[in-house]
């Protein structure tokens, strides 16, 4: 997935974003409709413009087509959507070498960016906001924040705003941290006239952080659908999900540091090498399994292969009581039931279908718990902020 130049969409820049977008609504155009421009004169309303039987912009591409403004107050802005994640087998195994099964969700991050004077990059978001000076390295950047200036350093970006907005809790396992990343690789990339591969600028942003990132989450946020992944192959694309496929997922309410799970995990391979060779070996056993349940639609038996998965993980010891316990009331009305991400507090993820995802949404909901139903997700790619 590669962003190269193109013409832009104008957008003037406003504050911080508080509110979450609309999932359904981002990047989507009226029937038979190709969008042209998305613009806003600063402080204006955000209006779009669409050209009927227009071809779509060309693959790959990180903005859409738009005529040029003489009017200073309207800025050339730039909106890329990147999806959350779940994994759905191999966690932690996956930074060791072993297979992961992953999936794209349809809640997502939107990042929006245009060029600004002066050589500072100026980030806006609900979590945290600051203007970062880029001709300071990116290790001296708090770690919050330090992705976004490691890909505005890596693309060569002069000064700019970037704007983000988020659907998905951070510290939930849900790829926030990988889709903001993902996210902002395409927008930035888009704004500052500069070719890059989204992913891999991502990916070296993500380990800007975390430098023993799989790569599995960067991954699932940029190819979208199903995948299956290894720590530095090329992301499979599955096919298709199944149609009837259904992701109850919770959140436990607990945050949690993915650094420090991982390196949890690290020293336990490490003190028992032996034992965490037989874990990885079933771990990949259980992800290649999970790969022709998924082609064949066989919700029932992803279900096992998920509670199998989930002992696994208890056995690293990157559960506590309360995913415990939501896996148990999860497991009576789904197929099954684990951990996704690194544990540690975060979410749980149940296999579902059309028949049962309901029921496990309403028992989870009832025990105090935050809790939706997803469908796997596209890929990322570029969007019309409407």
């Amino acid at each position: 997935m590669r962003v190269g130049r193109h013409a832009p969409c104008g957008s003037g820049a406003s504050g911080s974003v508080t509110a979450p977008f609309s999932a359904t609504g981002a990047g989507k155009s009226a029937a038979g409709a190709a969008p042209v421009c998305a613009r806003r004169a600063s402080g204006g309303i955000l209006r779009a413009r669409y050209q009927r039987n227009a071809p779509p912009p060309p693959r790959g591409q990180g903005a859409f087509k738009s005529r040029l403004h003489k009017d200073a107050s309207v800025a050339e802005s730039f909106a890329y959507k990147a999806p959350g994640k779940a994994i759905l087998f191999g966690e932690h195994f996956v930074v060791h070498g072993a297979r992961a099964v992953l999936c794209a969700i349809d809640r997502g991050v939107v990042a929006e960016s245009e060029r600004a004077e002066g050589n500072t990059l100026a980030v806006r978001s609900a979590l945290e906001s600051a203007d970062l000076r880029l001709n300071v390295p990116s290790r001296d950047i708090s770690p919050v924040l330090r992705p976004f200036h490691h890909i505005a350093r890596s693309l060569g970006c002069g000064g700019a705003v970037l704007r983000l907005r988020s659907e998905i809790p951070a510290g939930s396992g849900l790829g926030s941290s990988s889709a903001c990343c993902v996210a902002a690789a395409g927008s930035l990339a888009a704004a500052c006239g500069a070719s890059a591969n989204v992913m891999d600028a991502a990916l070296n942003a993500e380990r800007s952080v975390y430098p023993d990132s799989s790569g599995a989450d960067c991954a699932a946020c940029s190819a979208g659908g199903i995948i299956s992944y290894a720590k530095g192959s090329v992301p499979e694309v599955v096919g298709a999900a199944p149609p009837d496929l259904r992701l109850v997922i919770a959140d436990s309410g607990t945050r949690h540091s993915t650094g420090e799970m991982v390196a949890r995990v690290g020293k336990m391979s490490k003190a028992d090498p032996a034992a965490f060779s037989r874990a990885m070996a079933e771990a990949e056993g259980l992800a290649s399994r999970a790969l022709g349940l998924l082609r064949d639609g066989d919700m029932a038996g992803l279900g096992r292969l998920a509670s199998k998965n989930q002992k696994l993980l208890d056995g690293l010891g990157v559960s506590n009581a309360t995913l415990q316990r939501m896996i148990r009331i999860a497991d009576r009305h789904s197929y099954g039931s684990k951990i996704t991400g690194a544990g540690g507090g975060g979410c749980i993820v149940a296999i579902a279908d059309s028949s049962n995802a309901g029921a496990a949404k309403e028992a989870l909901a009832a025990e105090g718990h935050a809790v939706f139903e997803a469908r796997v997700g596209r890929g990322a790619g570029p969007v019309n902020t409407l």
